[in-house]
């Protein structure tokens, strides 16, 4: 008798959980769903005003399989980062004035700021790179820029080369005689 009962429970118990449950279709309007609330935004659209042209650059390349030379200046079309010469080496600073850097790497290796900075130097022949020890980092910085297009160029080809958590600080930079 007492199996009977126990199985009887068993079958009610079954038939309450798999008979109670709801459907949110059935619980909400349409339009009143929380779930439809969630996917839609309140805040405006994103509007991009980024102007890809500049940094585009012609490869082409023949259908008999043979390929250019490319080098690593390949994907850039700037014609003041092809200096073979930093043009600063030789002037002297005549002041400063506030302007922007661009910070590569903040470490707290200082061979691995000394070695990046020998690595710049080969790659950025054209602008000054600096190391700043702010504690406990040794901030590796490139340029003294006093317009920001330019410095968003030179982080660009930073970006480019591997360098993604580069990013433009505001600073007091040097001016060099002309």
């Amino acid at each position: 008798m007492s199996d009977i009962k126990l199985f009887i429970e068993y079958l009610i118990i079954i038939a309450l959980f798999t008979n109670c449950s709801a459907s949110t279709g059935s619980r909400y309007n349409e339009g009143d769903n929380p779930d439809d609330k969630k996917n839609k935004s309140t805040e405006p659209a994103i509007i991009e005003d980024f102007d890809i042209t500049p940094y585009k650059v012609d490869l082409t390349i023949s259908s008999t399989g043979e390929y250019p030379d490319i080098t690593e200046d390949a994907w850039f079309d700037y014609e003041k980062f092809s200096d073979d010469v930093n043009p600063n080496i030789n002037k002297k600073i005549t002041g400063t004035i506030d302007g922007y850097r661009i910070v590569v790497i903040a470490t707290d290796n200082m061979e691995e700021a000394n070695s990046l900075r020998e690595v710049l130097k080969a790659k950025l022949k054209t602008h000054e790179i600096y190391i700043s020890f702010e504690p406990p980092f040794y901030k590796v910085k490139v340029g003294d820029f006093t317009n920001l297009a330019e410095t968003n160029d030179l982080k660009f080809k930073l970006n480019q080369f591997g360098y993604k958590e580069a990013r433009i600080v505001q600073e007091t930079v040097n001016l060099f005689e002309e």
